[in-house]
């Protein structure tokens, strides 16, 4: 019996790492796809961008609610209901003609994986002992910066044949993960409460009061504002001048970024768990203000300057897997018995502010390129600094 839970366990732990890069590669592939896009449905490339705060908005919002929701009604049915709708928007996406069909993808895209995505967490941290957790959840930050940076790799090369076969391929998983998570499902007890909405927003009420709770949400939302848009903003910059930076190079680009993200999440695991959190965090700091530096002095979407922009990409990918994968261990040892809470607020402030970096830099791209965005996202990261050193102060986060 305890051999068959232990395979059973391993079987959503494998599940759970697969679905969890799911929506990173999902949300990420738009970044190599402006051009091509914008030729299929006969709009400026610029116009496309308006695919990530569609796939955002929802899927941070969703978030909000699904962690909570999965404390009182159990993780598989969420999961279950989120990969449903997920699955839908991806057959939209793929047979789309007009950016507003689209656009109209991704916003269910964006809703089904905000059931599924804080959950995911919550479920891992459920069935990991407690001092394995660091670990486990160092190796879930690994695979969404993967997730991130080879999602736009991988499209590089299929949209030679079609992108639409990108969303033929997430449709694939979405459905052997639901047919996965149906099955385990059936081989598992009952975990859902009868508590109902009272008790949902209680959850909710009780965690959003709480000074750290407070700076993890604000954490959150500020690494969008260095890591992702940072990303997003020098692939736009690419993708206005691909006579000079090729899309093949730029999605290569960004999955060295989303390598040493991948690197970095795996190395933030261990380290918590063999030394402390204050290790990881100074390192991750340390590692992001290089990054800045590297990226203000020596910027540019110039083939001259690619080299030195790529090595600032490089630092900030592994600050960014750091630090995510710090605010991500945070909302699971702050309270034990609303995890699903506290993943939700976590994920969702990270990818509400996902979703406003494109309305957030336009402006000062547009005024100053991508110089100005780059300083912008250097008073982020000031701030960010200090809203992380305060939650460490006040987390009282034990590791051993």
């Amino acid at each position: 019996m305890k051999t068959d839970q232990k395979k059973t366990s391993k079987l959503v732990e494998v599940i759970i790492f697969i679905l969890f890069a799911l929506g990173p590669l999902t949300g990420n592939v738009i970044l190599v796809l402006f051009g091509v896009l914008s030729l299929e449905f006969s709009v400026i490339p610029r116009a496309i961008l308006i695919a990530i705060p569609s796939f955002m908005f929802p899927f941070a919002i969703v978030q909000l609610f699904s962690g909570a929701i999965s404390d009182i009604k159990g993780r598989f049915p969420v999961i279950l209901l989120g990969l449903f709708i997920f699955g839908i928007g991806m057959i939209l996406a793929s047979l789309s003609f007009s950016l507003m069909a689209f656009i109209i993808a991704n916003v269910l895209a964006g809703i089904g994986f905000g059931f599924v995505n804080p959950v995911l967490i919550a479920l891992l941290t459920d069935i990991v002992p407690g001092p394995k957790i660091s670990k486990k959840i160092g190796l879930l930050g690994a695979v969404a910066n993967l997730g991130v940076g080879f999602g736009p790799l991988i499209a590089g090369q299929i949209i030679n044949l079609s992108w639409r076969y990108l969303y033929v391929i997430f449709l694939s998983i979405t459905v052997l993960g639901i047919l996965i998570i149906f099955t385990i499902r059936k081989s598992q007890s009952a975990t859902k409460s009868d508590d109902g909405i009272r008790t949902f927003f209680s959850h909710l009420a009780q965690e959003i009061r709480r000074l750290p709770v407070i700076l993890l949400v604000i954490s959150a939302f500020l690494i969008s504002h260095t890591s992702i848009a940072t990303i997003i903003w020098t692939s736009q910059s690419f993708a206005e001048v691909p006579e000079v930076i090729p899309v093949a190079i730029s999605g290569l680009i960004i999955a060295l970024f989303g390598l040493m993200g991948f690197l970095a999440g795996i190395l933030t695991g261990f380290i918590i768990k063999k030394k402390d959190v204050k290790f990881v965090l100074v390192v991750g700091l340390i590692s992001l203000f290089i990054a800045d530096i590297f990226l203000i002095i020596f910027g540019d979407n110039s083939f001259e300057a690619l080299i030195l922009t790529s090595i600032g990409l490089l630092f900030m990918g592994f600050a960014g897997g750091i630090l995510v994968t710090l605010v991500m261990f945070f909302s699971q040892t702050l309270s034990s018995e609303r995890r699903g809470a506290l993943a939700g607020l976590t994920t969702a402030s990270l990818f509400i502010g996902n979703a406003f970096v494109p309305m957030t830099f336009k402006p000062f791209y547009d005024s100053g390129g991508i110089f100005l965005v780059y300083l912008i996202i250097l008073i982020a990261s000031v701030l960010l600094l200090a809203a992380l050193l305060i939650l460490y102060k006040f987390a009282k986060i034990k590791t051993k």
